[in-house]
């Protein structure tokens, strides 16, 4: 059995991902959120729900990072923001 938690893990495999988007200039990656989040709510069907879902999968992940720094109400903040875009991304995905 492996000593390492499911947390280590976690942040062992996003490393390589993180330090890829660091490299990335920061109004890039604003640019492309940004561009799934307008392109989630103006549209309909699955391809909002797609590009709403990716945001939320997005955030959900860096939630999940940052979780063990944040205060209670940080975390509820950020959480409701993730369960806002998913809810959002299944209404579109059903309109």
């Amino acid at each position: 059995m492996s000593s390492a938690s499911g947390r280590d893990r976690l942040e062992r495999r996003s490393l390589p991902v993180l330090l890829t988007l660091r490299r990335v200039p920061q109004w890039v990656l604003f640019l492309v959120v940004l561009g799934c989040v307008v392109g989630g709510l103006l549209l309909t069907g699955p391809l909002a729900a797609g590009l709403l879902l990716v945001v939320a999968l997005f955030l959900g992940w860096l939630l999940l990072l940052a979780w063990p720094r944040l205060t209670e109400a940080q975390r509820l903040l950020r959480g409701l923001a993730v369960a806002l875009i998913s809810g959002s991304a299944v209404w579109r995905l059903f309109t």
